[in-house]
């Protein structure tokens, strides 16, 4: 009987016996050969047969009855839609634009109904923690039956590698990682980070505002954040709008926040004239309470966690979530993939 190559065994036979599903061969309602049986036909163990129909019954296809009989679910009209597995790994994940459109993307009703998506969401202490990922990749080959995977984490080449020897099609979200380069047979769908930027620069220069500050993260600034800067920096020199960075230093975003309230004095020292400052992967307290005593203006291009009473960024995820539905469908199979987002300024609650 043939079977997919490059697959753990169990997941080549649940892979049959789901087509045989499908196809009518193994009628709703009604039971599947004996386990025994269907050991002597993919000349296989009886462990082999039954791991593959835990695979099914995780699938919704199959589910056990009495005697341990195991029987074929009436189909609805989800029947045949393909396995998305989100996979994200990293620390303060609800703060991220990605994870926030891929949510959307699956909890709002936006992806077509031929898709099953299910989560596995890995929260760490630091961005990066390679022996801890590496474990979790290796849960991820264990998996075995899914069609497609989004991987969401910061990754570089090396983890990368292990990712896409697994048995199913992989697409990564996020940036580029540090080489600028991409492995063989990678795709990777990375947001347009010069578009969050340049929207608070082209805000800064519709109020005419003097100076721009930013604080940001420091730890994932990487190419693409420098082309952001450097594009933003052409962009306020022709608008005669002066540019201050203010880098903060954290292995996470709330060790990099709590950096933040402690740097706050020493930056709102070196704003003067009508400023505003700009917080990237960062907030605090003291930034929303500056604001408020009018001793600058606040813009957080975080996303906000509940009630948030300066200027925020309003998010339109439509294309990223475009994009990687093409990416799925295959339709469009560039190896890296820039997806803008459309932003906002929404201006502060009024109090």
């Amino acid at each position: 009987m043939a079977l997919t190559v490059n697959l753990p065994r169990s997941a080549q036979v649940a892979k049959v016996l789901e087509r045989k599903v499908f196809s009518g061969e193994y009628p709703p309602n009604l039971p599947l050969p004996s386990t025994r049986q269907l050991a002597a036909q993919f000349n296989c163990s009886q462990r082999v047969i039954l791991s593959a129909i835990d695979l099914l019954e995780k699938k919704n296809l199959l589910v056990r009855q009495e005697r341990r009989r195991i029987f074929v679910k009436a189909r609805s009209a989800r029947d045949n839609a393909k396995e998305i597995l989100f996979f994200a790994y990293g620390n303060e994940l609800g703060a991220h634009g990605i994870y926030q459109a891929v949510n959307e993307l699956i909890l709002h009703g936006d992806a077509p109904c031929r898709y099953d998506f299910f989560s596995r969401i890995i929260s760490s202490a630091s961005a990066f923690d390679r022996a801890r990922l590496e474990r979790e990749i290796a849960r991820l080959d264990n998996l075995g039956f899914i069609d497609c995977a989004l991987i969401y984490s910061p990754l570089d080449e090396e983890a990368m590698k292990k990712c896409l020897a697994l048995p199913y099609q992989v697409i990564f979200l996020g940036e580029m990682p540090t080489s600028g380069k991409l492995p063989p047979n990678a795709q990777l769908i990375s947001p347009n980070s010069a578009g969050l930027l340049l929207t608070a620069a082209k805000y800064a220069a519709k109020k005419h505002y003097a100076t721009l500050a930013f604080a940001y993260w420091e730890l994932p600034f990487g190419n693409y954040d420098q082309q952001a800067f450097d594009e933003i920096k052409t962009y306020l020199d022709a608008k005669k709008i002066r540019l201050q960075l203010f880098p903060v230093s954290g292995n996470s975003i709330a060790e990099a926040a709590q950096h933040f309230a402690d740097d706050f004095p020493g930056i709102t020292k070196k704003i003067s004239g009508k400023t505003l400052l700009a917080a990237h992967n960062l907030h605090c307290a003291s930034f929303e309470r500056g604001e408020l005593a009018g001793n600058f203006d606040a813009l957080t291009l975080t996303i906000p966690q509940g009630d948030c009473r300066i200027r925020t960024i309003r998010r339109d995820y439509s294309k990223l979530k475009r994009s990687i539905i093409d990416a799925i469908e295959g339709k469009n199979r560039q190896p890296h993939i820039t997806a803008d987002y459309a932003f906002e300024v929404k201006e502060p609650t009024q109090i």
